[in-house]
C-alpha cells in the first residue's frame, strides 16, 4: 500500500482485532528510489563482471531481455557470483512466453518445483523425477505435481554455432533444459516459450537487457 499523503510514504500494515491500522514498515518514496538505485548498479555490475560466459537468443531476436536473478556467496566485498540469468520475453511470469538462460559455475537445485526437480537429477540427490518429487512432496513444494505427467527427454540446441545435446523435462507449458558448455553449466527455462526457436548464442552486449530492465523499473 501506498501512503497518498504529503510526505509520500511507502507502507505496509494490518488490522489487529479492534481493526486499529497497525504500520509494519514504511519508507519514504524518495529513500525507496534511492535504495532501487543502488542495487540496480550493484546487479549491473555483477552482471558487466561475471566471472562466466552468459548466453542469450541471438542479437537478431525481436523482443524484451532482461538481467534476471542468480545466486552468489561471500564476505562483503569478496562476493563470488556463481550463477547468473538473462531473461527473454517477459520478466514476469503468466505475462506471456518467457525464456531464462542460467549460467552457473556450480550446480544448484533451486528455483520453482520443475526447475528443483532437474537440479536434484542432475546433482544425483534424486534417482529420477519420480524420485524427486517424491521428496520433494515431504516439504508441500511439488504438492499437485504428477510425476506420471512429467515428460523426459534430450533435445539439441545450437550454441555459438555448436549443436549441443540438453537434457530436457517439460510439464504442462513449462520445460528445462540443461548441459554442460565448456566449463559451465546451462539451463534454459521455456514457459511457454516454444523450442523450436531457441539458439543460443555468447552475449557480450549487455545493453539490451540492461535497457530492458531499466525500462520496467521505472516509475
Amino acid at each position: 500500500m501506498t501512503d497518498k499523503g504529503a510526505d509520500n510514504f511507502i507502507w505496509t500494515g494490518h488490522r489487529d482485532e479492534d481493526g486499529n491500522l497497525i504500520i509494519d514498515w514504511r519508507m519514504s518514496v524518495k529513500e525507496a528510489r534511492r535504495r532501487a538505485r543502488i542495487e540496480r548498479a550493484r546487479t549491473e555490475t555483477r552482471f558487466a563482471n561475471a566471472p562466466f560466459p552468459l548466453y542469450g537468443l541471438p542479437p537478431d531476436w525481436e523482443g524484451t531481455r532482461f538481467l534476471g536473478g542468480g545466486w552468489w556467496g561471500g564476505s562483503p566485498g569478496r562476493e563470488q557470483t556463481k550463477a547468473l540469468s538473462l531473461v527473454h520475453g517477459t520478466n514476469i511470469q503468466g505475462d506471456g512466453p518467457m525464456l531464462a538462460v542460467e549460467t552457473s559455475s556450480e550446480p544448484s537445485t533451486g528455483g520453482d518445483v520443475l526447475e528443483t526437480v532437474a537440479g536434484m537429477i542432475r546433482s544425483g540427490h534424486a534417482p529420477d523425477v519420480r524420485g524427486a518429487i517424491e521428496d520433494l512432496d515431504g516439504t508441500g513444494m511439488a504438492r499437485g505435481h504428477d510425476p506420471a505427467g512429467v515428460r523426459r527427454d534430450r533435445r539439441e540446441f545450437v550454441v555459438d554455432s555448436d549443436a549441443t545435446t540438453f537434457d530436457l523435462l517439460a510439464y504442462g507449458e513449462e520445460w528445462v533444459a540443461w548441459a554442460e558448455v565448456g566449463r559451465v553449466l546451462v539451463m534454459v527455462t521455456g514457459n511457454p516459450f516454444d523450442p523450436n526457436d531457441v539458439e543460443l548464442v555468447r552475449v557480450t552486449d549487455l545493453e539490451p537487457y540492461v535497457h530492458g530492465s531499466r525500462q520496467h523499473d521505472a516509475p
